[in-house]
């Protein structure tokens, strides 16, 4: 495949180049972005490229600039990413990898090894606007000469203590509600992180708030509205009691009070609970997906509940951060338990209780 574009990023270190040695990658055309953090302080070795990406940040904080090194061309696949026999393309699956120095983990929030997070290294989760905006930089270069869109996925979980995933720690690690299908990441475009490729295990970048990357790649400069840790939520509390019929096997949108749950709020956590009638062995599935103003969507993990005797009150739970332009809503599904059954089920009422930040 063709190489188009620029391969050198400009102004970045060409010292630990290792495109043109042992481990040189496949050419491909990028469509798609992974970041990763390295949990450590320094520039990796990478064992001599064997397991590099294609371009580190080292943040220089006194500075407030990040220095990156190149280490494969921008259409040549690099190697953090595991890529299991048998599966799905990962490294060459058209993806630039970005490695940032410093850490995702949340036990480190605050200090690590006796240093000091934001004087002696960055918790990337936590990371200051000026060092977002430095990501930002190269994500709008490669959007502006390679095409990479300006999107990313929208579940960023923790690598700590996360709701989405309760009684896991890390959150973020291993089989976790926010990693993709291997049909998904085949079609995925735009930006993700480790913990969203599927055949891998990593949960970094953690928590990292790439939404913000994004809203300064398209040229928001806008500084931030300070969000403290002790900031007192608003609370969501909402009820319908019409009745709403599920013809089965389509997916429909289903009010509470309103089409739009949420409506440009910053961060929310939020479940709604559904009562209807059932058939035992019969399956409601549900989830909460992000509506855009250009009809895209970000759709989130679904949650199947299984049919009883009696009324059944399913419940679909979902934490996330939208944009002001996005709108929060929750779509459901019916299956009965026999195939060849047609009959409609009715949804006779419907609550929606959580929290957001603005």
């Amino acid at each position: 495949m063709a190489r188009t574009g620029p391969q050198k990023i400009p102004g970045a270190s060409q010292s630990y180049f290792y495109g043109t040695g042992q481990y040189s990658g496949s050419a491909m055309e990028v469509n798609c972005g992974v970041v990763h953090t390295t949990e450590g302080m320094t520039l990796p070795s990478y064992s001599s490229g064997a397991v590099a990406p294609n371009v580190t940040g080292v943040p220089d904080i006194k500075a407030r600039k990040i220095r990156w090194y190149q280490h494969f061309d921008v259409d040549e696949s690099a190697r953090a990413l595991m890529n299991k026999s048998g599966g799905v393309e990962t490294n060459t699956a058209n993806v630039f990898q970005i490695e940032l120095v410093g850490t995702c983990d949340d036990s480190k929030k605050t200090s690590w090894s006796g240093k000091k997070a934001g004087v002696d290294y960055l918790h990337w989760p936590t990371a200051p606007d000026w060092a977002l905006a430095e990501v930002a930089w190269l994500v709008r270069w490669l959007n502006a000469n390679h095409g990479i869109p300006l999107t990313c996925v929208s579940n960023w979980l923790a690598y700590g203590k996360d709701s989405r995933r309760p009684g896991v720690t890390p959150a973020s690690y291993g089989a976790n509600p926010a990693r993709m299908s291997m049909t998904a990441w085949r079609s995925f475009t735009g930006w993700c992180g480790h913990q969203h490729v599927p055949e891998n295990d990593h949960g970094d970048p953690g928590s990292l708030n790439f939404a913000r990357v994004i809203q300064l790649a398209k040229g928001d400069s806008k500084a931030p509205e300070p969000v403290q840790e002790d900031d007192v939520p608003h609370a969501i509390s909402r009820s319908d009691s019409t009745d709403r019929t599920l013809v089965p096997g389509k997916w429909t949108t289903l009010p509470i009070d309103g089409v739009d749950l949420l409506t440009g709020a910053t961060h929310y956590t939020a479940t709604a609970h559904v009562q209807a009638v059932l058939p035992p062995g019969s399956t409601l599935q549900g989830r909460f997906y992000h509506y855009r103003a250009d009809g895209s969507r970000w759709v989130g993990p679904i949650v199947e509940r299984i049919g009883t005797d009696g009324s059944s009150f399913p419940d679909f739970s979902n934490s996330g951060s939208v944009v002001p332009a996005e709108k929060v809503r929750l779509e459901v599904v019916y299956y009965p338990a026999k195939s060849d059954d047609k009959k409609s089920v009715t949804v006779t009422a419907a609550q929606l209780r959580g929290l957001y930040w603005k």
